[in-house]
């Protein structure tokens, strides 16, 4: 008769195997603990095996979708203050405007607070222009590290001129005559288109403190893939320079006190010409801005509502069910405790106990 052969554990096996159990169920535990806390598997990639790389996928265009949302709204806040400090520099110039309107034939009751005004409102669209969010200023184009605009009685360094002190070495105490008017109109037409003999007493070296080289690109943003948006405003655009060039004929000279009546008529009708030419090439500029802030907007609500999308599958796919992890976890805890129960027991055991 063969015998029959028992397998038969040692008591130090046995240990090691509870200690295996203990180990692995309080891993799985842990596991199963955190994503109760957290409602993500704990191993997303694991779990979703050859799925994976869709996750990686999903999970990279939500990330990817989220900071243009991010960028989008600070582009945003920035096109509001470039609009709102447009719309302030055109309305300080609009009240100039009327005042030199009223006086354009002749010199009326006005007429000598005409160049305090026209300075005021300098100052007013100077400030408005020199804004600057997160650090950049937005009217100097790319070089946008440093104020668009320098103040009117502001000297620049590297001339050791100010705008005014361009101004005033043309203008003087006033043209005397139509002639004298006409050259003096001249001059300062080519400081601001930039013509002028001396480079020292230009737009760009005066009042522009940005890049002023010919060629230099706008700002632009990248409000999604592959789509820019050209949103640059600079000080040294035309409507800009017209505004400032009317200011500053009327700021530059008390026109109540020209007596002669051809050199106050050219003088009035030139920083009036430049005044509304400036008011209109701003208004044009303002109603392509709203576009493009129009065109944003409808980006940045398209991008908001790709992230719920995006973020509705992801959780559908890294979530768990709350309340299958809770089950889980009770029944991991009642299984850790009865396997420390069983080898609390067997460290009792031995033969000792019962000689």
């Amino acid at each position: 008769m063969i015998p029959l052969i028992r397998n038969s554990l040692s008591t130090l096996q046995m240990s090691v195997i509870s200690r295996r159990s203990v180990s692995r169920t309080t891993a799985e535990l842990q596991r199963t603990s955190d994503e109760v806390a957290t409602g993500r598997k704990s191993d997303v990639y694991a779990d979703m095996g050859a799925k994976s790389a869709f996750v990686l996928a999903l999970e990279d265009r939500a990330t990817t979708n989220s900071h243009f949302i991010t960028s989008n709204k600070l582009l945003g806040s920035k096109l509001d203050m470039i609009a709102s400090s447009a719309s302030t520099a055109r309305g300080a110039a609009q009240d100039v405007l009327g005042l030199a309107v009223g006086n354009l034939e002749r010199p009326g009751a006005s007429a000598a607070t005409l160049q305090q005004s026209a300075r005021a409102a300098l100052d007013t669209i100077m400030t408005s222009l020199n804004v600057s969010l997160d650090g950049e200023h937005l009217f100097s184009g790319v070089a946008s590290d440093k104020a668009a605009l320098r103040g009117y009685d502001a000297t620049n360094g590297a001339t050791g001129l100010s705008a005014g002190d361009v101004l005033s070495g043309i203008v003087g105490s006033g043209p005397a005559d139509a002639t004298q008017a006409a050259a003096m109109l001249s001059q300062i037409g080519s400081v601001f288109d930039d013509t002028n003999a001396d480079p020292a007493k230009r737009y760009s070296s005066t009042f522009f403190q940005g890049d002023a080289t010919a060629g230099t690109p706008r700002k632009t943003a990248l409000i999604g893939d592959g789509e820019t948006l050209d949103y640059g405003m600079q000080a040294d655009d035309p409507e800009f320079r017209n505004l400032i060039k009317g200011l500053a004929l009327f700021a530059s000279t008390d026109v109540s006190k020209i007596t002669d009546q051809d050199a106050y008529k050219s003088w009035i009708a030139a920083g009036v010409k430049a005044l509304s030419d400036g008011v209109e090439g701003l208004r044009n500029s303002e109603t392509a801005l709203g576009a493009k802030q129009k065109r944003l907007d409808i980006k940045l609500t398209q991008q908001q509502s790709m992230d719920s999308v995006l973020n509705s599958r992801l959780s559908d796919c890294v979530s768990v069910d709350p309340y299958e992890a809770a089950t889980r976890m009770t029944a991991l805890q009642t299984q850790l405790s009865a396997s420390y129960s069983v080898a609390a027991q067997m460290s009792k055991l031995s033969i000792l106990n019962y000689l």
